[in-house]
């Protein structure tokens, strides 16, 4: 189990905040050639709209993870050991629905968009499809690791 959870950590944690780290680089760069140049970075608003994409999405696993999906953990949190156990084990239950749902809707996208391109790089769009593929894909995985430690941890 520690090898998984190894590796979920660095999917949903460690490579969104490199992400995120390229994506303000990027930014940054494009920025300070438009001042200090007059002129843009031609390719820098597109993989600044990718990586973004890749930090949200994988992001929110990382998240899921640590148990921070807020409005879940807000109201758990208020109950009784007993009931709360119960609702975040429905919780878990929605999570996982609606990521799978999340995740049909994504190949859909990857089905219909495999044609169009991104101008400047031209990458295919149904990168951005996966990417959010990608992530829920990693909330699913997240969840059901997290639901089988918590019940390791229930039974005596």
């Amino acid at each position: 189990m520690k090898p998984l959870r190894r590796l979920l950590d660095f999917l949903g944690l460690t490579l969104p905040a490199l992400l995120l780290a390229a994506l303000v680089a990027i930014v940054t760069a494009d920025v300070v050639a438009r001042n200090a140049f007059a002129m843009s970075i031609l390719w820098a608003q597109e993989l600044a709209v990718i990586l973004l994409g890749g930090t949200v999405w994988l992001g929110l696993s990382g998240a899921a993870l640590q148990g921070q999906l807020f409005g879940i953990s807000l109201f758990v949190d208020r109950l009784p050991p007993r009931g709360a156990f119960l609702a975040r084990l429905l919780a878990d239950l929605l999570v996982l629905v609606i990521a799978a749902e999340v995740m049909r809707a994504a190949f859909a996208q990857i089905s219909t968009a495999r044609f169009t391109v991104f101008l400047t790089l031209g990458w295919p769009k149904w990168i951005m499809a996966a990417i959010l593929a990608a992530g829920m894909g990693l909330v699913i995985v997240g969840r059901l690791a997290q639901m089988a430690e918590s019940l390791r941890d229930r039974r005596p």
